[in-house]
């Protein structure tokens, strides 16, 4: 098992690409937490995965865009589980408004999810890591960082590029510290968001058959592909790699 006795924290896992790195995560024997905002769905989530991988799954309920959550929450782990050793910023909020559209409440509710809750959060975590010798921090962008993509999602796409440069400058500050912090740029990944996706678009081949089409993979993904790059990350097989942002789309990028 590559995270045996590992104290993994995924946010946002109650669905989606998180519930697919928890379950990745606690099959491989990390003791994970689910953190998330939606707690009977993360409380279900935590006991599908128990069940699945006989290994403690616990949820605590965490609004990583309540500033005052975030230090009582991180001291309730290390007290719990004495030490921290992988976290993976996962939670976010998506919505498709057009450019001309997007109003400055939208705008600053994803920062407050998807940066700023990741800064805290990773903040809190990183000075515990530091002091137990290092450890692992996952920074969920998207290839939506590196791209204007989806059309529409102008808020999404700035905070998904603004989390490369926090990942950057994580890794670079805290690399002496054996702390570890990359980030992770799924493509079409099928959750719950990509499905509200499909329903709102007005652009054409927005869908499974369209992106299987315009990837050299010629198939869509799934949470588990996430999951499975989280893992690598999360566990000694990068002890080389920090700083970075691993695309994982089955290679849809090189068609846009």
């Amino acid at each position: 098992m590559l995270l045996k006795e590992k104290i993994a924290i995924v946010t946002g896992a109650a669905q989606g690409i998180g519930q697919g790195i928890a379950e990745v995560f606690s099959r491989e024997g990390a003791m994970v937490i689910i953190a998330d905002i939606q707690e009977a769905k993360g409380v279900e989530a935590a006991a599908q995965i128990q069940k699945k991988t006989g290994q403690p799954v616990t949820f605590r309920k965490l609004d990583v865009a309540d500033e005052h959550a975030i230090g009582p929450f991180v001291s309730s782990v290390e007290e719990e589980f004495k030490r921290i050793d992988v976290l993976v910023n996962n939670a976010a909020v998506q919505d498709w408004v057009p450019f001309l559209e997007t109003s400055l409440a939208m705008w600053d509710k994803h920062f407050a999810v998807n940066v700023r809750g990741m800064f805290l959060l990773s903040q809190a975590v990183a000075k515990i890591m530091v002091r137990q010798g290092g450890g692992k921090i996952i920074n969920m962008s998207s290839d939506s960082g590196l791209a204007p993509l989806p059309e529409g999602a102008t808020a999404y796409c700035a905070t998904k590029s603004a989390i490369i440069a926090l990942t950057r400058n994580i890794a670079k500050e805290l690399g002496r510290h054996k702390v570890y912090c990359n980030a992770i740029c799924p493509g079409a990944i099928m959750t719950p968001t990509t499905e509200r996706f499909m329903q709102k678009t007005w652009e054409p081949n927005q869908n499974p058959e369209g992106w299987a089409q315009a990837a050299a993979l010629r198939k869509v993904g799934y949470p588990e592909d996430i999951g499975r790059v989280a893992l690598f990350l999360a566990c000694y097989l990068s002890d080389h790699v920090t700083g970075e942002h691993l695309l994982v789309t089955g290679g849809d990028a090189m068609s846009q």
